[in-house]
């Protein structure tokens, strides 16, 4: 028995002893084993971190995208030596016009109004930017080249220089530029007043040319809490033939332009939403040149193509020589969702040597020369636009908040005058010295009005439906055998053909736009 204890015994120590020993021997392993565990984290954490790094490298090497409503998608460099934007317009308008369907004026039929893709390239942190625009609008327009610029953005050198453009058909602000529509992509307005959009300068395109532009300067150094929002000045072909083509002429036509916000650096709501503005446009006729873009006064409606009627026109190449200037003051107040717009526009012509006018001499009619400044015209208007609702409430909203509703309305006033009522003025033909009474010599002057309501909701930020009102009422609408007022309804087939609708007869008619618009 003592012995069996005795080898149980020695057992045990034997075993407590290799216990004894190996427990050491495994727990040397083990930290080995953690220190090679931790080492080859750190080399993974050192790994991923260089990994890291390269990502963000790579990623700060490749461009950058970005978009921002109505200003299009742009694709910059990472280190901004170049850009590319791309901007779309788009305006489809279903027309609903008075009068005679068999001289377009139709009703349900669609219009492309604008329809315009914009392109922009800019190197060297935009330095130098390249604009190419399309207008591809071919109803009872045009389908070619809508801008062709080079700008070179001298403020990025110094805060004194300019943006200078020249190209192809450069964009110029013009009289009461801001004023006389607003936006015709986000506002409510349709289209811009009947007299300048007729005119010559229009909206300030140019077949060629160059022009100086100051923008956002602030007036806080001078002592005025304000900013000039632009001043621009320019030598141009404005509406002569079409864009990049030559002028054949040595006398060019310049502009100037100046938008003051006097008070935008204040905090006080009721006033500092105010912008004045002042701008003109000298055009020296050349009657060698018979391309210049204010050899005629012409005023016409609203509808495109085929529809658009004629309600004063002094006819092709009938200003003669001289300084032809159109110029206007424009005012604008926006606080929260109203803007409220008024203009003022007036042109007159030098007109050496006048068109051609007639006049009785012992009883005999001759032709004579309508002197200087007979052919004139002004128009003044006054706009209201203004948010009514959004989701976020009423009398709030903007053309980037979908659900927003929009109304507006304007009224217009157009007087255009030729000679007078002793010698009006009419037009002649060429070398043979043949004269044409300009609406049909019955009478020298036209006054137009203008009332519109329009209604727009935007479905999406910078996209809208909406629908336009427009009732005209024009004096003295002539033509050859009254064609005006007969397309317009104003004068029936049968009245005309009894006689009983003279020239220089007074009317007035309603038309109705229905739009969807979008600016991406």
């Amino acid at each position: 028995m003592k012995k069996r204890i005795f080898s149980i015994m020695g057992l045990s120590f034997l075993l407590a002893a290799f216990a004894l020993a190996v427990v050491p021997a495994q727990a040397q392993n083990v930290d080995e084993k953690i220190q090679a565990l931790e080492q080859e984290l750190s080399q993974l954490k050192s790994d991923q971190m260089e990994l890291r790094k390269d990502a963000t490298t790579a990623a700060a090497a490749l461009p950058s995208f970005s978009y921002r409503p109505g200003n299009g998608m742009t694709i910059e460099a990472a280190d901004k030596s170049w850009s590319v934007r791309h901007s779309f317009e788009a305006h489809m308008r279903y027309n609903f016009l008075s009068g005679r369907d068999q001289v377009g004026r139709s009703n349900g039929e669609l219009e492309g109004r604008r329809f315009r893709p914009e392109f922009y390239l800019c190197i060297n942190n935009c330095l130098w930017e390249i604009d190419w625009r399309l207008d591809l609008d071919g109803f009872g327009g045009q389908t070619d080249l809508q801008r062709g610029v080079i700008h070179l953005h001298g403020e990025k050198i110094s805060p004194w220089l300019p943006v200078v453009s020249f190209g192809m058909d450069t964009s110029n602000s013009g009289p009461a530029s801001r004023s006389r529509q607003g936006s015709g992509s986000v506002g409510a307005q349709a289209e811009y007043d009947l007299f300048t959009a007729n005119q010559g300068f229009n909206t300030g395109s140019a077949s060629s040319g160059i022009t100086f532009m100051w923008e956002n300067r602030s007036l806080s150094s001078i002592g005025i809490p304000g900013r000039i929002s632009r001043f621009q000045t320019g030598m141009n072909a404005y509406a002569e033939i079409g864009d990049g083509a030559q002028v054949n002429t040595d006398r060019k036509d310049f502009h100037a332009y100046l938008s003051v916000e006097p008070f935008s650096q204040l905090k006080n709501k009721w006033i500092r939403g105010f912008l004045f503005e002042y701008g003109a446009w000298f055009c020296n006729s050349d009657n060698r040149a018979l391309a210049n873009g204010c050899n005629r006064y012409r005023v016409r409606d609203n509808a495109r193509g085929n529809a658009r009627q004629t309600l004063f026109d002094t006819g092709a190449n009938s200003v003669g020589d001289g300084l032809h200037v159109q110029q206007g003051p424009g005012i604008l107040w926006a606080i929260g969702p109203y803007t409220l717009r008024a203009m003022g526009v007036f042109q007159r012509s030098e007109d050496r040597g006048g068109g051609i006018g007639f006049t009785a001499t012992n009883g005999t009619v001759v032709p004579v020369r309508v002197g200087p400044g007979q052919k004139k015209g002004r128009v003044w208007l006054i706009g209201h636009d203004l948010f009514l609702w959004s989701p976020k409430g009423f009398l709030t909203g903007s053309a980037s908040t979908a659900g927003s509703i929009l109304v507006g309305t304007h009224f217009e006033r157009t007087d255009v005058s030729c000679g007078d009522s002793v010698r009006p003025c009419r037009t002649h033909s060429g070398a043979t010295g043949a004269t044409t009474a300009i609406n049909s010599g019955d009478f020298h002057r036209s006054s137009i009005l203008l009332r519109e309501w329009d209604l727009w909701y935007f479905i999406a930020p910078r996209m809208s439906v909406g629908g336009s009102v427009l009732w005209y009422d024009a004096s003295n609408l002539a033509n050859a055998r009254n064609q005006p007022a007969h397309n317009l309804g104003i004068c029936s087939s049968s009245k005309i053909a009894a006689g009983g609708c003279r020239n220089g007869i007074s009317g007035d008619w309603v038309d109705v736009f229905l739009n969807w618009r979008y600016i991406f």
